[in-house]
């Protein structure tokens, strides 16, 4: 993506390249922090993509450090944002700022403690994200799928708690959402779809994954068709998802690749990682940047025109 910018000062336009956003999220146990590793290596290893993709934990209860067995806890994305407060670091400060291991991306740690929201402000995580996006073709972010803010519950403590989550679902070029077969598994699925949708999440930029589905071609064709009646009935208006439900089988090695720090298996990777690469390219003729939520646009001085007072009265 690239975005227009106008320096008020010299009236000179420039360009700023973006890279891909891909928001995972999903109700607790669905697994959407290894659907998001995965994701991040699949994209990773494309020869155009290698040691250019950024991981980040952007939950409240960051876990992807204890998945990649990082030693270190410092720097995060506290510190990240941090540096945006004063000023705009180069790539090259962004980049010293995330963990380069066996895996094809490199990781930026998240919250050391969950309370430790307190110190992040909306507007340098915003700026902080926009780094990122600055720095690697790709971003891969793993989020919560609580986007409660003032409008939702008149607290504006709870909006600024939310604030990566909210942040990062108003920019992603694409929301991959994860659910859980079965009844329980399905509904929550259809509730944090709806949840995105109805935070202004365009519906052709939703991706419903269903984790560790069933093989059988019948099984998944009556959880499709079950998650396509929920949610338009959830979404009043709303047609059917634009987007199929993409399946991910049960893998057993997974939890033994995380334990050795091993690549997670291919049979993994593959399914997630084309059916998102998919999406967005269908979807890279209507970037993120063109819905509700956009950055503030600098204006030249009297180029709106211009009025006086007599003019007013007139």
């Amino acid at each position: 993506h690239e975005v227009t910018v106008v320096d008020a000062g010299t009236a000179v336009a420039t360009n700023i390249w973006r890279g891909r956003l891909v928001a995972v999220t999903g109700s607790g146990g669905t697994g959407s922090s290894t659907l998001a590793i995965a994701l991040a290596t699949g994209m990773g290893s494309d020869v155009r993509n290698r040691g250019l993709v950024g991981l980040a934990d952007f939950c409240l209860d960051a876990e992807l450090a204890v998945l990649h067995d990082a030693r270190d806890i410092v720097p995060g994305v506290q510190e990240l944002v941090e540096a945006h407060r004063a000023g705009t670091p180069t790539s090259e400060q962004v980049r010293g700022m995330t963990f380069a291991g066996p895996q094809p991306y490199r990781l930026l740690l998240g919250l050391r403690r969950r309370r430790d929201w307190a110190v992040l402000r909306p507007q340098s995580f915003l700026a902080a994200l926009n780094s990122l996006r600055r720095t690697f073709t790709a971003v891969v972010c793993d989020i919560d799928a609580d986007l409660e803010g003032d409008r939702e519950c008149g607290s504006i403590e709870v909006e600024e708690r939310n604030v990566m989550a909210r942040t990062v679902a108003d920019h992603a070029d694409l929301v991959v959402v994860t659910g859980l077969g079965g009844v329980k598994g399905l509904h929550s699925l259809v509730r944090t779809v709806g949840s995105f949708v109805a935070h202004g999440v365009p519906q052709e930029r939703v991706v419903p994954v269903i984790n560790r589905a069933p093989r059988q071609a019948r099984a998944r064709s009556e959880l499709s068709r079950a998650f396509a009646e929920l949610v338009t009935r959830s979404l009043p208006g709303s047609e059917e998802p634009t987007q199929p439900v993409v399946f991910i089988p049960e893998r057993r090695r997974v939890d033994a690749a995380f334990r050795d720090t091993a690549a997670l298996p291919a049979s993994l990777v593959g399914p997630i990682t084309a059916a998102t690469n998919a999406v967005m390219d269908r979807l890279s003729g209507n970037p993120a940047g063109t819905r509700e939520h956009r950055e503030p646009e600098r204006i030249l001085p009297g180029s709106l025109g211009s009025w006086d007072e007599q003019e007013a009265a007139g």
